[in-house]
């Protein structure tokens, strides 16, 4: 474990173990064990240089966090939030490619030189714990005269670790390259609603995380030729600085306690 995640863990143990019962003996909140359900959080294949467009989402990310209210009025309020959620990339997805495969004389592997479609076979599975702050007001969205606008903003840090591979295939099979995601601190901020009524916490938002990075592990040189390896080695510490405002969604249903 590194210096970051040692210390991450010891924060939450304390927040843990002494800001709840601080929190009721001095009567400013209460606390919440919530639900976590995410949706987007997509994975960009541009990031593999090979003129890929497509995007993969997690279909199922899920987790269970604690909510600490400070300062809590009802409609405002602050909340430090922890706990931790998982993400899973699994599946093929098919597209063109923009880069010329040359196979070396001999190989076997011929055939490829006249490809223009790969395979990304990915098996991917991010551990995200987190933690981070919000303030709702409630009195932001009522003086928006109509727009909506959000009750809630915040910012925190996710842990995240990373495990499993993708791997590029030709569509006859051949593994053409592999590559996994590195570990590693990710920031992101938020903005939605949030809400917090007789025994019930619930939480909307639209979150914008920094991207993990690429790694490539191998490439089948003898299939795809020396300039198409390079490219694909080049790909190494790519991270999609991703151009929409939020790259996916958050949902937190809890109880209040």
């Amino acid at each position: 474990m590194d210096f970051f995640g040692a210390k991450f863990i010891f924060f939450l143990g304390c927040a843990l173990l002494f800001g709840v019962p601080l929190l009721q003996a001095e009567g400013k909140g209460s606390f919440s064990i919530n639900y976590i359900r995410e949706v987007a959080n997509e994975l960009y294949l541009s990031d593999f240089q090979l003129g890929s467009a497509e995007r993969i989402r997690d279909p199922d990310g899920n987790g269970v966090g604690v909510s600490m209210f400070l300062a809590n009025q009802g409609s405002s309020f602050w909340a430090l939030e922890f706990g931790r959620s998982t993400t899973k990339y699994q599946g093929k997805v098919e597209d063109g490619v923009n880069v010329s495969f040359v196979p070396q004389p001999g190989s076997g592997f011929e055939a490829l030189s006249s490809s223009s479609n790969v395979v990304y076979e990915m098996d991917l599975e991010f551990a995200n714990p987190y933690i981070g702050l919000n303030y709702t007001n409630w009195a932001i969205t009522r003086a928006s005269h109509g727009w909506l606008l959000p009750s809630t903003y915040g910012i925190g840090r996710i842990q995240q670790k990373a495990k499993g591979e993708v791997r590029i295939l030709s569509l006859s099979g051949v593994e053409l390259a592999r590559a996994k995601y590195r570990s590693g601190l990710h920031d992101y901020y938020q903005l939605g609603w949030a809400v917090n009524f007789d025994f019930v916490y619930l939480s909307l938002t639209l979150r914008h995380v920094t991207s993990p990075v690429l790694e490539v592990l191998s490439c089948n040189e003898a299939a795809i030729g020396k300039q198409a390896c390079d490219r694909f080695y080049a790909a190494t510490g790519n991270r999609d600085a991703a151009t929409q405002i939020f790259t996916g969604g958050v949902m937190q249903i809890g109880i209040l306690f």
